[in-house]
Order: structure tokens, then C-alpha cells, then sequence
């Protein structure tokens, strides 16, 4: 009790204090009450936070099914690389006292999830936040195994007039790529480790590094109302490596350039940035605008390419009221002339509904690896770099407080979009591409009976049509306290779902890329059902999971993929402590 007390104080303190200076480098801090719980969720979807949604894909499909999010996949990585499809980044939270949640799952497959959040008050201006998150698994089928590290950390800290962010994340991947199953006669016969795939030994492994510093130097004013300077630099990596270490499998490839005795494809991009100018900052109305300088080296087994380039960015925040209003743009001047975007978010409350929306819009050249590649089964140069446009608009609203309704739609359009086709990027095949989902999302609560209705709408042209056009996601939950004190408190329930029959990516293990197929391959419609059971004891969360019970009358050749079936049943259990010091 007192302690509930104490942090209610400190709380209603520190808060207070920290308005004038958080919004100087971050737009949005969250709060953590005594009540909060890792993954922000209540118990009814515990089983589901965190430990992602596996496919016989590499990786265990990185989590996050392509075909279901392409409206927003396609605008953030157009190129369909799946390492840069998710990133696991830490949320600001302010708290009172230091905490730290810890949640881990295992399960069949020989698969677990990890993941730590930690965040620390040192003062009212000098706090860090870290998230560790890991997944493993054998994959499901042979050569298959993953493991996946994301790691991201920031650091904030104000004294005197200067203040500066750290912001690093650092992704280490490791996976199997058997290139899916030979064949699938065997499946109804045989568990799906029993059947043979098609390479047998075949790893990726892919590095990522993001560090980006601001620093800002107050010259007028305070805390609260001031203007001065800004400096920011930022580091970034990306690599992979592929390795085929025999020949015994290159009959699965059309081509060998290099060596017919073993495959190691590498390449990495670096990328540094510096840059300054001036910064705004108030309780209403936040501005920067800096000129930068980016130097970017691409390596590719042994041939380096670089490039100088100059460009002016700026960042505008303002307050009204209960709106909020976000906007980035970048133009740059030399090196990549003609390459900009903006980038507007606008959040608000208006008559009790929470609204969302945002319109962002890219001019972009293709990424280095897009301009030059050399490998043993797969080459290419692009000699002439034209832009792409990309534009996404997207709005949210959420109406109710117990009772919810909620809706959001993406819309992305890319014109002049740059799509590995037949081993080679094309820019002139799909021409204009567009792809859009409606989602709708419900939350109802009858005494003990609780229900999440859902269903997705997805409409596209004809040239990119690779998602459902309709899907639905039902949870039925039962919950209840037990015994006398109430302490425990237990739920009990189930996820009933339609998928219909829709067109699949093909995903290429020798780009790492999720393509478009000019013949494309169609995953049948399938009723889908998970069933768990989850307890609370005050910070302490436990559930079991029961996965893909669909699976029993789905037929196992159903596929995902052209060369991958539909994810077998799976059991997995975890829990979850959040620790308050």
C-alpha cells in the first residue's frame, strides 16, 4: 500500500517536471503504473504477445506473414527483403521506479522467445530503455533452425543547455534456408521433419546496426521555450551472408557463375551520416532543420562502390488542444538528386474518439544492392537508376472506453516500383501497383464473457494481387478471479478464424526476397482455430497454447509458399514477471 502511495507521488511529480524537457527529443512518452504489464496487454491475449506468428519460412517467416500487412510491407520495404521486415524497437516509458518485464515461451519445434524490457529513471532527465528480444526454433523441417537477436537501447540525458538521445539497435540473424520441401507425399503419412527438402545444408546470416546520436545546444531561453543548435550523426549496416558449403545441391539452381564447388554469396552496405543546424522547441511547437552529409560504401565479395551525398532534413511537431501533429521531410541536393520524402502523423482525441492518421510519400532510387550484385547463382547491374514513388495513406479511429470499436485502413501505391521478377529487378512490368486493407476490430464485455471480433478487407489491382481479400479473427475469452482472496484470476479461450483463397509470394533464398510471380501460386481458403488458457497472480502471467489445431483437418499439402506447407500443430507455453525495484 505504501508503496503504491510512494510511486503515485513520484509519478505525479516527475511528470509534471519532465514536459518541457521530453519533448525536446521525443515525441511521445508512455507512463507505467504499478498496474502496468509487459506488452502493455491484459490477460485475455498474453498467449499471443511477443512470440509471433510462425510459417514454415525461413526464419519462422520472420513473424509477420507478408500476405497479411502487404499495404504496409510494400511501403516500407518495397524490395521485399524480409530482414528488413520487423524490427523489435523499445517504446519511452517513464517510470517512477526501475522496472523490468521479462516474458519467455517454448514450445514444439524445440521453439522459445525471449524478451526483456527494462526502463530506469536515474533523474528527471537522464533515463534509459532496453529491449532484448530473441527467437529460436528448428524450424519445423529439416535445415530449418533460426536463431533471431534484436537488441535496441536508448539513452536520453539533459543538463545545464545541452541534451542529447542515443538510440542503438543491433539485429543479428542466423537461419536455415532449405528451399523448401522436394516433396509433399509424404506429409500425410509422416511428420514434416521426415521429409526431405531441398538444400540440405544451405545458411544465411544477416547483421544489422542502427546508431543514431542527437545532441542539441540550447543558445535562448529554457527548458521549456528555447532555440539553439542541433548535431546528429548516425551509423547504419546491413549485410548477409549466404553459404551453400558442396555442390550437392546446385541442381536446384539454373545458374553457377563463380564456383561449382561451393556457394558463399556476401555483401554488406555502411552508411555514416553527420549533420547540424537549428532547433525550435516550446510546449506547442517543435522545429528542426539541419543539412547533413552522408557517406555510404557497398562491399560485395571483394568490389567496393561508394558515394558522397548531401541532404537537408527537418522535423516539425506542434500541439493543439488534444491534436498532435508529426512531419519529416528530406530532400537531398547531391548524390542521389531527386530523392525526397515527407512524411505527416496527425493523432487527436475528438468528441471521446481516438483518431490516427498519415500521408507519407517517397521519391526513392533503388538501395545500393539493388544497383549491383555478384554471387555464384544469381547477378545483375542496374545501369540506369530511376526513382520510384511510393505513397501511403493511413488512418486509424478507436470509439469507446470498455466497450470498443475500432477500424484503421492502409492504402499504399508504388508507381515505377523496382521487383525482383525472374531473377533480375524490373522496373517495367507491374507499372502501377496498388494495395489497400480495411481493418475492423471490436472489444465486447459481458460479466465474465469477453470478445474480440476481426476481420481484414484487402482490395489491390490486378498485377499485385498477393494477399486475402478477406480474412477474420474471432477470440472468445472466459475470465474469472478464484478463491477467496481473488487473487488468482484465469482465463480460458479460443481464436476461430477464415482465411479465403488468395495468391502467395514466392519467397527466393538466394536474394532473401519475398517475389512476385507472373504465374502465381494460390493458398487455399482454411478455417483456422487456436484454443489457450492463461492464470495472474498479481505480476506473475502464465499461459499454454494449443496452435494451429487446424492443422488436424486442413490438408498438410496446403501451401504457403510454392515451396512450403501450411505450419503444423504446435504447443507452447510461457509466462511473463514484471518486476517493479
Amino acid at each position: 500500500m505504501y508503496v503504491r502511495l510512494l510511486l503515485s507521488f513520484i509519478l505525479l511529480y516527475l511528470t509534471g517536471s519532465l514536459v518541457g524537457q521530453e519533448r525536446l527529443y521525443t515525441t511521445h512518452v508512455d507512463t507505467l503504473t504499478m498496474d502496468y504489464r509487459s506488452g502493455g496487454v491484459e490477460l485475455d491475449s498474453i498467449d499471443a504477445i511477443n512470440i509471433g506468428l510462425l510459417t514454415l519460412r525461413p526464419a519462422g517467416g520472420f513473424a509477420r506473414p507478408h500476405e497479411f500487412n502487404l499495404a504496409q510491407h510494400l511501403f516500407a520495404n518495397p524490395a521485399g527483403f524480409t530482414y528488413l521486415m520487423e524490427e523489435k524497437r523499445v517504446p519511452v516509458k517513464f517510470s517512477g521506479l526501475p522496472c523490468l518485464g521479462f516474458q519467455y515461451a517454448f514450445g514444439s519445434f524445440l521453439h522459445q522467445t525471449v524478451n526483456l524490457e527494462f526502463h530506469q529513471y536515474y533523474s528527471p532527465s537522464t533515463h534509459l530503455h532496453l529491449n532484448y528480444h530473441r527467437r529460436s526454433s528448428n524450424g519445423g523441417m529439416r535445415n530449418s533452425a533460426f536463431k533471431l537477436n534484436d537488441l535496441n537501447v536508448q539513452f536520453f540525458h539533459a543538463k545545464n543547455r545541452y541534451s542529447t538521445h542515443v538510440d542503438l539497435f543491433y539485429g543479428g540473424h542466423e537461419y536455415g534456408e532449405s528451399a523448401g520441401l522436394k516433396v509433399d507425399t509424404l506429409l500425410d503419412l509422416f511428420s514434416i521433419e521426415f521429409t526431405p527438402v531441398n538444400l540440405s545444408n544451405a545458411q544465411s546470416r544477416v547483421r544489422r546496426v542502427d546508431l543514431n546520436w542527437q545532441n542539441y545546444y540550447r543558445l535562448l531561453g529554457d527548458s521549456i521555450l528555447g532555440q539553439g543548435l542541433k548535431f546528429q550523426s548516425r551509423y547504419e549496416l546491413t549485410g548477409r551472408e549466404f553459404v551453400v558449403p558442396d555442390s550437392l545441391a546446385f541442381n536446384f539452381f539454373d545458374d553457377i557463375f563463380i564456383d561449382s564447388s561451393g556457394t558463399r554469396d556476401q555483401f554488406q552496405t555502411a552508411s555514416i551520416k553527420n549533420g547540424g543546424g537549428y532547433y525550435f522547441s516550446s510546449r506547442f511547437l517543435q522545429f528542426d532543420a539541419t543539412i547533413n552529409h552522408r557517406f555510404w560504401r557497398y562491399q560485395n565479395l571483394g568490389q567496393f562502390r561508394d558515394t558522397n551525398e548531401i541532404f537537408l532534413q527537418s522535423n516539425l511537431w506542434v500541439k493543439l488542444a488534444t491534436i498532435e501533429l508529426r512531419n519529416e521531410f528530406y530532400f537531398n541536393t547531391l548524390g542521389a538528386l531527386g530523392e525526397f520524402y515527407n512524411h505527416t502523423r496527425m493523432s487527436g482525441n475528438f468528441f471521446g474518439m481516438q483518431l490516427n492518421a498519415g500521408l507519407r510519400f517517397d521519391n526513392r532510387l533503388p538501395i545500393p544492392h539493388q544497383r549491383f550484385y555478384v554471387a555464384n547463382h544469381v547477378q545483375w547491374t542496374l545501369d540506369d537508376l530511376n526513382l520510384q514513388q511510393l505513397l501511403n495513406i493511413y488512418g486509424a479511429a478507436e470509439i469507446g472506453k470498455k466497450n470498443k470499436l475500432k477500424a484503421r485502413v492502409d492504402w499504399t501505391t508504388v508507381t515505377n516500383g523496382l521487383f525482383f521478377i525472374e531473377n533480375e529487378w524490373n522496373q517495367d512490368a507491374l507499372n502501377v501497383v496498388s494495395v489497400g486493407q480495411l481493418r475492423v476490430l471490436g472489444e465486447l464485455h459481458a460479466n465474465k464473457w469477453h470478445f474480440y471480433p476481426s476481420l481484414a478487407i484487402g482490395f489491390n489491382t490486378a498485377n499485385f494481387a498477393y494477399q486475402p481479400n478477406f480474412t477474420t479473427r474471432n477470440r472468445i475469452v472466459y475470465k474469472t478471479k478464484m478463491f477467496r482472496t481473488q487473487a488468482l484470476e484465469l482465463a480460458l479461450g479460443g481464436d476461430v478464424g477464415y482465411d479465403v483463397a488468395y495468391n502467395h509470394l514466392t519467397y527466393n533464398p538466394l536474394t532473401n526476397t519475398m517475389d512476385p510471380l507472373i504465374s502465381p501460386f494460390v493458398t487455399p481458403a482454411m478455417f483456422r482455430l487456436n484454443l489457450f488458457a492463461a492464470i495472474q497472480v498479481e505480476q506473475f502471467r502464465f499461459f499454454l497454447r494449443g496452435e494451429n489445431i487446424d492443422y488436424f483437418w486442413n490438408p498438410a499439402t496446403n501451401r504457403i509458399d510454392p515451396n512450403y506447407p501450411i505450419m503444423p500443430f504446435l504447443v507452447r507455453l510461457g509466462f511473463s514477471w514484471d518486476f517493479f525495484n
